[in-house]
């Protein structure tokens, strides 16, 4: 029995489908959209990197798509039925894309089009008939691999798909086998230009593509819709305002993606650290004074009560140690950063426990800012200031 799965849904700027991250209980995966363009395969390689990178931090899968979730053009967690449904969904082809194909043919070509039609009409069954060499055994015992000899007209009309754009970059030919044929030996224009890219480009790392789709129908049922399709353009082409919603498969009407029902809502606050919620948007900060120089540190974001708490007892900790040994620092940066600290903390301390962490390990607050040595520091300075004032006061009487 399959398992439910969460996904996110990866966009472009310009709102092209990307991807998809998907994570089980155990791992999380990033599938490209198989009719994705270029640059869009592109940003899915880069993509796949952080998916992993975020994982390798020992995030959950859950946590690794909630924490993504957060980027600009990505879509909130989602489930799933199973794993074949996010595979579905990186198979759904968009009118977006058949017009993407179809923007790769040279139409303003017409001595290429022209060729296109006279070569494929020239074609007799003597060049249909494919002969192939090879096969012997040779003296030293290895077979010479078979190959096949396409015929001066066949490559003619092979180079005449190539010339009028419809072996094209902006589709993998690797990613599914060849079309079959409808019965009426027509395909869609943009199918027809899927199909001459993977028959042609497949040609060169597996001999006798060519052959297949002579033999098939295919190469013909190629030729002959593209040539259609430059006869008019409107046949079969998609309207402009035809796309489908990218979310959701074009072949499944009973696969609906429906929100996360047993996590929080990636859009709600969640703590940076551990992902628990609720959690508080709040900054906390150190300063440290060293006589002439001093600095400055801050954290800030969503955080849930015990990562809160155990950021202010780190930071304020430290500026009670080292936030002192500059006059600017004793006057005026440590005590403002104190107190600062002092209003955010109470931010943390009204929220309610959080719940499970789905980012990874929760920070441990440690002991209370009175019960840690370092903090005792302060005094020094403190009681310098009053040794100071008692002085002054002693030597005006």
């Amino acid at each position: 029995m399959s398992s439910p799965v969460h996904y996110i849904t990866v966009t472009a700027p310009d709102g092209e489908v990307i991807g998809y991250a998907w994570g089980d209980a155990t791992d999380v995966e990033w599938i490209n959209r198989k009719a994705s363009s270029s640059s869009a395969y592109d940003a899915g390689m880069e993509w796949y990197g952080r998916v992993r990178e975020a994982h390798e931090r020992g995030l959950t899968p859950l946590g690794v798509l909630n924490l993504l979730s957060h980027e600009p053009g990505v879509g909130p967690v989602t489930e799933a039925p199973d794993a074949a449904a996010i595979e579905e969904l990186a198979s759904t082809v968009t009118p977006a894309d058949d017009r993407r194909l179809l923007a790769q043919l040279d139409r303003d070509n017409a001595q290429a089009w022209q060729e296109l039609a006279d070569a494929f009409d020239a074609l007799t069954d003597e060049d249909r008939d494919v002969k192939w060499g090879g096969g012997q055994k040779l003296p030293s015992g290895a077979i010479h691999v078979p190959f096949p000899i396409y015929s001066q007209p066949l490559n003619r009309a092979v180079s005449a798909l190539i010339g009028v754009g419809a072996v094209t970059p902006e589709h993998r030919w690797v990613d599914g086998p060849l079309l079959q044929v409808p019965p009426d030996g027509r395909l869609r224009p943009a199918d027809a230009v899927r199909a001459a890219t993977t028959v042609v480009r497949g040609e060169k790392f597996s001999d006798g593509t060519i052959d297949k789709a002579l033999k098939s129908g295919l190469l013909d049922a190629i030729a002959n819709s593209l040539r259609a399709w430059y006869a008019d353009p409107d046949v079969d082409e998609p309207s402009p305002d035809a796309d489908p919603p990218a979310e959701q498969p074009s072949t499944d009407p009973t696969f609906q993606p429906k929100a996360l029902r047993d996590t929080p809502d990636p859009t709600s606050s969640m703590c940076k650290f551990c992902g628990g919620s609720p959690a508080a948007d709040v900054t906390f900060r150190a300063h440290r004074g060293l006589i002439i120089f001093f600095g400055f540190k801050r954290m800030d974001g969503p955080m849930c009560m015990t990562c809160g708490l155990a950021v202010h007892r780190a930071l304020t900790t430290h500026t009670l140690c080292v936030g002192w040994w500059s006059p600017f620092s004793l006057f005026v940066f440590a005590p403002l950063t104190l107190v600062r600290n002092l209003l955010a903390v109470r931010k943390v301390k009204q929220l309610a426990a959080p719940g499970p962490g789905m980012l990874g390990p929760r920070y441990d607050p440690g002991v209370p800012i009175h019960r840690r040595p370092r903090a005792y520091v302060a005094l020094i300075p403190v009681l310098w200031v009053l040794f100071m004032i008692v002085t002054g006061l002693s030597g005006g009487v």
